[in-house]
């Protein structure tokens, strides 16, 4: 089993290296979203609380597609899903995602482009999907959603993000054994 675990790692690994290379070499603005972001947040420091993500998610301008077509048509992956800034990918989302601001974080040794922690949050709390619940709730715990953080997401997300602690927290068993 762990060797399963360890090829697809190592899989993701290289198609974000190759990605990330692509991207780069064309030109191309972009961050890394996604559970990729969330690992490349708390790797550092965290790395207990890191975890396995199954694909790689790319906020991108949504002008820059055919760009990042031409760019990325030799890698052959299937695991990229592209999003675009300013827009909203369902109905259901809050408010679109937020405009490009890449910061540079290091995640398996390779430099990476990722949305800044308030942009990731207001990702995770417009999507509001399990697997986002279960990445605040890493990011909580990992001490990076701070009262400044909070402050300065809309009053719609602040709500979710208090409805996203107290689901987290009914799920939380209630005795230590």
């Amino acid at each position: 089993m762990n060797l399963i675990f360890e090829e697809g790692m190592y899989s993701l690994t290289n198609d974000l290296e190759q990605l990330v290379k692509a991207l780069r070499d064309a030109g191309v603005q972009f961050e890394i979203v996604g559970g990729v972001a969330v690992n490349a947040h708390i790797f550092l420091e965290h790395r207990s609380r890191s975890f396995v993500t199954r694909d790689i998610d790319v906020l991108i301008r949504r002008n820059d597609l055919e760009q990042v077509a031409k760019a990325t048509e030799s890698l052959g992956s299937e695991a990229v899903h592209l999003v675009f800034a300013g827009e909203k990918s369902r109905t259901t989302q809050a408010q679109p995602h937020p405009e490009l601001h890449p910061e540079e974080k290091h995640l398996s040794g390779i430099a990476i482009p990722v949305a800044p922690l308030r942009d990731l949050l207001q990702m995770k709390l417009n999507a509001f999907r399990l697997k986002d619940l279960v990445h605040i709730e890493i990011l909580d715990d990992a001490g990076l959603i701070t009262p400044a953080v909070e402050r300065e997401l809309p009053e719609i997300l602040q709500q979710r993000l208090t409805e996203a602690r107290q689901r987290i927290a009914a799920d939380k068993p209630d005795v230590e054994g």
